[in-house]
């Protein structure tokens, strides 16, 4: 490309996103991001069911029964994104089981249908938004996540095939030395991989066969060896030398989390011992145990002290790790955790617009806030939606 083509390039680009601000429904959200203002908040039940209904939107419009992969101001709905469909199966299921309509069982399953129709011959599922036929490790096991789900309640065959046909070719894939190189994101092997041993790892509680167990935590004992005393680790992020978003620190701590239940205890105590002091190095940087709302502003991306100065939040980052510490407290009842992630959730409610007149945004969660912020800028992703539902449905059913 040209310089001067590069340069229409980027200006085709200004003029379409300053058209897109035209829209009365977008400069609301543009105005109250710049003047620092947040929306009313409501109680939990409100602001699942709009969360959902999104989620049900995203789904519907796509007429595939995949979920589109989120609403973009200058492109409107995506195109079904394979990845995040996989786990959003979960959030729904979850989500039936509170309140015990069939509608939401049902969309599960259409999403799970479509998820087999898509995978690849290979075993493997699809990368990126939309169809093409490029295998991802990460991608892959996000799917398994939502096949293990849905076999666990139906008992149906066919969703246990996919997810062992899937869990097979991370087997093949797989380096010796438990990391993935192949088939990833810019060809790297990164610590938030993690998030695909947890799946292979449901795939043998299943099955019971140790060659998904022994893969799984050859990748987690690859991982703990990149951790530091801080609970950091050198390869959370999407590229090399960059500082990982907390999006991708959250996969990284979330998927040694859950991997840690299925793993003897001696490995167990090690890896939740790394994931607590992670969590409580940020909570403490942060004051996020603090009850004042106006100090809770995690940066989008984190160094290796725990310190960035980003003048954006990440908030698909945000919900993931409010997750993170709720399950945190339900295992030692800790406050610290339950408080950390209790105000995450008050601040998320608060970047949900529940009075907009557009399907797009309302009820939805923003990449970033402010709107334009470094993550998904101008977008609501699906998974910041889905990854915030599966937050205050587990506020909901924490035992305290």
């Amino acid at each position: 490309m040209s310089r001067i083509d590069a340069l229409k390039n980027i200006s085709s680009k200004k003029l379409s996103l300053l058209k897109s601000l035209l829209s009365s429904s977008h400069l609301n959200v543009f105005i109250k991001d710049i003047m620092g203002l947040s929306n009313k908040t409501k109680d939990d039940e409100t602001h699942l069911k709009a969360a959902i209904d999104w989620l049900c939107k995203a789904q519907d419009i796509t007429g595939c029964g995949g979920v589109a992969g989120g609403y973009n101001f200058t492109s409107g709905w995506r195109e079904p994104y394979p990845e995040t469909t996989g786990y959003i199966i979960s959030t729904f299921l979850n989500y039936y089981k509170i309140i015990n309509v069939k509608e939401y069982f049902d969309r599960a399953l259409r999403m799970g249908d479509w998820e087999i129709d898509v995978q690849l011959s290979s075993g493997g599922v699809l990368g990126g938004v939309g169809i093409n036929d490029k295998p991802v490790v990460f991608n892959t096991g996000q799917v398994i996540i939502g096949w293990t789900a849905l076999f666990n309640e139906t008992k149906d065959e066919k969703y246990l095939e996919a997810a062992v046909r899937a869990a097979d070719w991370l087997l093949r894939v797989q380096d010796e030395d438990g990391k993935w190189t192949n088939y990833t994101y810019e060809n790297i092997p990164h610590n938030y991989h993690t998030r695909v041993a947890w799946p292979i790892l449901t795939v043998y509680e299943i099955t019971k066969e140790d060659k998904y167990k022994f893969a799984a935590e050859k990748n987690i004992k690859w991982t703990m060896s990149f951790v530091n005393n801080k609970g950091w680790f050198s390869q959370m992020a999407f590229k090399l030398n960059d500082n990982p978003l907390t999006h991708t620190i959250a996969y990284t701590l979330r998927g040694l989390l859950e991997s840690s239940f299925y793993l003897d205890n001696a490995f167990k105590e090690e890896i939740l011992k790394v994931v607590k002091n992670a969590s409580e190095n940020i909570i403490s940087k942060y004051s996020l145990q603090n009850s004042n709302l106006d100090k809770i502003f995690l940066p989008g991306t984190l160094d290796e002290n725990w310190d960035l100065t980003d003048k954006y939040s990440c908030l698909t980052g945000d919900a993931q790790l409010a997750i993170i510490w709720l399950k945190l407290y339900e295992i030692d009842k800790n406050t610290i955790f339950k408080d950390a992630a209790i105000n995450l959730i008050e601040f998320l409610k608060s970047m949900q617009n529940l009075k907009s007149k557009n399907h797009g945004i309302n009820g939805a969660i923003p990449g970033s806030f402010p709107i334009w912020g470094k993550y998904q800028t101008w977008a609501y992703p699906n998974w910041a939606t889905k990854f915030f539902a599966d937050a205050l449905i587990l506020k909901k059913n924490m035992k305290e």
